[in-house]
């Protein structure tokens, strides 16, 4: 049944899909994909709640119509995204205090949400006058009619009972061990508390970074807290984590998490992030482990994949920020390197056998312009000022057509009018990228020609 037209995308939280993703030593792996919510995050349900609750304690009718209702959230991005996504109709203003590890992908949309934007150092400890917490404090006592959502101290963690009970209905309580990610603890001890009082002997499986220091008992402090992996993790212990619900700790590598989370999308069509890999890295190292000698029975194994790829365009998705920051495993730089350079046998632009360039002056007539692409079969040609033999522009067989049929062109205006112009100084959007006979080939994927030579080198 298809859903129902809601008021706001806070409805469309929560039911998300599970997939069988694998199994592997007797170990069935579920994969419950929370980054189906509307901010692409399991962040949501808690955003939801808490928004919620924070209203219900604070309603509207009873404040003045003129101060500025205002949110400060220390997060990694995620609860703030979600936050300002949900309270996008309710005039909130939005501060989000967030650590140098986030990515600029989210960045970028917490701009795009309008949210002020304060960074904090990754290695700072909470207490510290530079930490998130801190600042976020000082801003509250600062601010009038100001509330810090801060995740770290909660212990209402109900906003996560709905994710167990989807848990336990789509395995038919057939369940094992879960496995999450920490950052706060929130996630998993709403989980834990939910599942442990129905299925008593299901293992929940806490994950972190290498270095953090959730699963050490003593709490010391680590020489190096500057992890990769974003949305895990921490260098204190927060007081919504309930380590006492934690059946067993797996930390995973920055490359495990990312090289993990590559081979999801690649294989499995899976479109998650690195906090997600590191959980499925943590989860396929243990159905290695996991003893087979228990007759026929198959282990269920449900991972929670809380990020999606989209908000990592520029790291998990740059092969070239892989490779600079050593986060691709054996397999996958064999994979890319394969893609970039061995597939092309180091071949450039120029074994591309091209014939001549033809160009077009912007004072030529349209008329012209179609005559020559449709007697060269070319989809676009380049604009030359004849003056000085400079790239001006381009026009495009598609554009012309569609332009020509909608009556905005005619057959005798000039190609100037009609054109892709690249402007200086920014005016325009519109961009090129030189290419000359050296280029590698890599940089041409899906070009009409790199696809022909490819066929005539029977690589295709």
């Amino acid at each position: 049944m298809l859903p129902p037209i809601t008021d706001g995308i806070s409805e469309s939280i929560g039911l998300t899909p599970m997939v069988r993703l694998t199994t592997e030593n007797k170990v069935n792996i579920l994969a419950k994909l929370e980054f189906t919510n509307p901010t692409g995050s399991g962040k949501d349900r808690l955003a939801k709640y808490i928004l919620d609750q924070h209203e219900k304690k604070n309603p509207f009718e009873s404040r003045d119509s003129t101060a500025k209702r205002t949110l400060i959230i220390p997060t990694t991005g995620n609860l703030g995204i979600s936050l300002a996504t949900l309270a996008a109709k309710r005039k909130y203003r939005i501060i989000a205090i967030i650590p140098e590890r986030t990515s600029n992908d989210r960045i970028a949309l917490l701009k795009a949400l309008g949210v002020e934007i304060l960074r904090s150092p990754n290695e700072v400890r909470p207490e510290a006058p530079e930490s998130a917490y801190s600042v976020a404090t000082k801003l509250a006592e600062q601010l009038t009619d100001a509330a810090v959502m801060d995740e770290t101290k909660l212990r209402d963690l109900t906003a996560y009972h709905d994710l167990a009970e989807e848990i336990l209905q789509q395995t038919k309580l057939a369940v094992d061990y879960v496995f999450v990610g920490v950052e706060s603890g929130a996630t998993l001890t709403g989980i834990a508390q939910y599942l442990k009082k129905k299925i008593p002997g299901v293992k929940v499986i806490g994950v972190e970074p290498t270095e953090s220091i959730l699963s050490d008992k003593e709490h010391h402090r680590v020489t190096r807290s500057d992890w990769k992996i974003e949305d895990m993790g921490s260098n204190f212990m927060p007081i919504s984590l309930d380590s006492s619900l934690v059946d067993e700790w797996i930390k995973v590598s920055d490359q495990e998490a990312y090289s993990s989370a590559r081979r999801l999308i690649k294989e499995q069509g899976i479109l998650c992030g690195p906090s997600s890999g590191a959980v499925m890295a943590a989860a396929a190292r243990h159905a290695a482990s996991t003893s087979s000698d228990h007759s026929t029975h198959t282990f269920q194994s449900v991972v929670i994949l809380n990020d999606s790829c989209k908000n990592y365009t520029c790291t998990l998705l740059s092969d070239d920020w892989l490779f600079e920051n050593n986060l691709a495993d054996d397999l996958i730089t064999s994979e890319l390197e394969y893609v970039s350079q061995n597939r092309y046998r180091a071949a450039s632009v120029e074994d591309l056998q091209l014939p001549a360039a033809v160009t077009i002056s912007p004072a030529s007539l349209v008329s012209y312009a179609l005559d020559l692409m449709l007697e060269r079969e070319y989809s676009q040609l380049p604009v030359i000022n004849n003056s000085n033999r400079k790239l001006v522009g381009y026009i495009s067989m598609a554009s012309l057509q569609d332009n020509l049929d909608r009556g905005n062109v005619q057959l005798s205006d000039t190609v100037e009018s009609c054109m892709f112009a690249f402007k200086k100084g920014g005016v325009s959007s519109n961009k090129y990228q030189v290419i000359t006979p050296d280029t590698s080939l890599a940089d041409l994927a899906t070009k009409y020609d790199l696809i022909s030579f490819l066929h005539r080198r029977q690589f295709l």
